[in-house]
């Protein structure tokens, strides 16, 4: 199947996070004179020679553009690029046979009801910006012969201001996240109308996972409720397990890992997951073993140059682009022990009812081949000294929801803290008596690196905050 020539309109917060997140083409008014209230200028996403119009190259046009003035009482700037334009972009996607992708919002969905569904149509949204998009979003669905809309709220991370609103919820999240949930839905071809968004938070809560802001209420004007039902897009899109494996160069060995992990994760004969790839490497090794390897998994790739040469900042970015019910931690070295390892803890999670996070017998390898030291992880009370008989990371599976990341100021003692902190908040985790890792004990591991010094650092640092 022939990969779509994607264009993206407009080079918004949006429009340039998909962009970076793709690399397809982008067209807008600032850079290129696009304007999609001018139909004259469409011929800028028209392939002519010659003076005369050939073809359109493009099998996708994605519509970034909007007037987002939420509470402006200019009602005709708001119709001619929220409704006006949308329309003239229909005739011409209709025209030359593409498919639109109409990003809308989910104010649309303003003092109705909360949790509302795709088909809630909406009582009062008490502003031209909403009403606009709410008509743009009918004008798609009844003119558009293929299209996709994508109704979201996104922001800038990290978030930009000083206070954030306590007293608004919905399903808003960072641009990369929900830029990540649209490529997705455009990848499997969906069509008709998602709501987009992660899971439902206040505004300060979401605003408070990249900066220390103080809490505050929304002016008057302002919805509270802004939540959506997402069910649609989870079934559409969320696999069952999502694989966080955090990349390094190791050496240069680390496509070597990743290649074989990949091998392994091929051959799992429960296939509902994802791999989500953080890279810390500082060339493109890993991003093409994950070229490699994309017609056949399902992979997002992103490229992490924060807190590189920690553990923690790598494997935190890995976690926050899962979209899984349950996120399989695995290092890169590390490996599944065979091909029925992920249908194992399926089984496992659906029989014992785990609700919160278990741990898995693990075996160690030098060398990948040979497997030794069988390992039951086992819990103790004094975990967070370093006693770890809980094993790797890589022998832990977590529930997607309202997870806690690793501190980002441990690099050695990261794994028990982390431990600590889950036992603190739900108990001991389950333990799954199957073997379905491999702990890879190669001499030239990360941890192995470690000064004393930094160890002695973090041992005093766990003391101070458990002892």
């Amino acid at each position: 199947m022939k990969k779509p020539n994607i264009l993206v309109l407009g080079n918004g917060l949006l429009g340039s996070e998909l962009v970076r997140q793709t690399n397809w083409d982008v067209l807008s008014r600032a850079k290129d004179g696009f304007d999609i209230t001018e139909p004259t200028t469409y011929q800028k996403m028209l392939k002519i020679e010659h003076g005369v119009v050939v073809y359109c190259p493009h099998d996708i046009i994605i519509n970034c553009i909007a007037n987002t003035d939420t509470y402006s009482k200019d009602m005709d700037s708001h119709w001619a690029v929220n409704y006006a334009g949308v329309g003239s972009l229909i005739e011409f996607c209709n025209k030359w046979k593409v498919k639109l992708v109409h990003i809308s919002t989910d104010y649309i969905y303003s003092d109705s009801n909360p949790s509302a569904a795709e088909t809630t149509v909406p009582v009062h949204c008490n502003n031209w910006y909403g009403y606009t998009k709410l008509l743009g979003d009918a004008l798609v669905q009844l003119s558009a012969d293929d299209h996709l809309i994508c109704r979201c709220t996104h922001k800038e991370t990290p978030f930009q201001y000083e206070n954030a609103w306590t007293d608004q919820r919905g399903n808003f999240d960072y641009v990369d996240r929900i830029s990540n949930l649209i490529v997705k839905l455009i990848e499997k071809n969906k069509q008709g109308v998602y709501n987009v968004g992660t899971e439902t938070k206040t505004m300060f809560d979401l605003a408070k996972q990249t900066k220390n802001v103080q809490p505050s209420l929304c002016p008057v004007e302002t919805p509270n409720d802004v939540t959506l039902d997402t069910s649609k897009l989870k079934k559409g899109l969320d696999p069952f397990f999502s694989i966080a494996i955090p990349t390094y160069g190791y050496e240069g060995r680390g496509k070597e890992f990743l290649d074989a992990n990949f091998e392994i994760l091929n051959t799992q004969t429960f296939k509902n997951f994802e791999i989500v790839i953080s890279d810390h490497s500082e060339d493109n090794t890993i991003k093409d073993v994950c070229t490699k390897w994309r017609n056949k998994l399902d992979i997002i790739y992103i490229k992490n140059h924060k807190g590189r040469g920690m553990i923690s900042p790598n494997i935190n970015n890995a976690m926050r682009h899962c979209n899984g019910d349950w996120i399989k931690v695995l290092f890169q070295d590390d490996f599944l022990y065979d091909s029925n390892s992920l249908q194992v803890q399926y089984d496992f999670i659906n029989e014992t009812n785990c609700h919160s996070w278990f741990m898995t017998n693990f075996y160690h390898s030098i060398d990948g081949a040979r497997f030794e030291r069988p390992m039951t992880p086992v819990w103790n009370d004094l975990i967070w000294t370093g006693n770890n008989t809980m094993g790797c990371p890589s022998g832990m599976t977590i529930k997607n929801e309202n997870i806690l990341f690793f501190d980002e100021d441990l690099n050695w003692l990261m794994d028990v803290d982390y431990y600590k902190s889950m036992f603190d908040k739900y108990g001991e985790p389950e333990i799954l008596k199957n073997f379905t890792v491999v702990n890879r004990t190669w001499g030239n591991r990360l941890t192995d690196t470690i000064s004393q010094d930094l160890k002695d650092r973090e041992f005093k640092m766990l003391s101070d905050k458990y002892a």
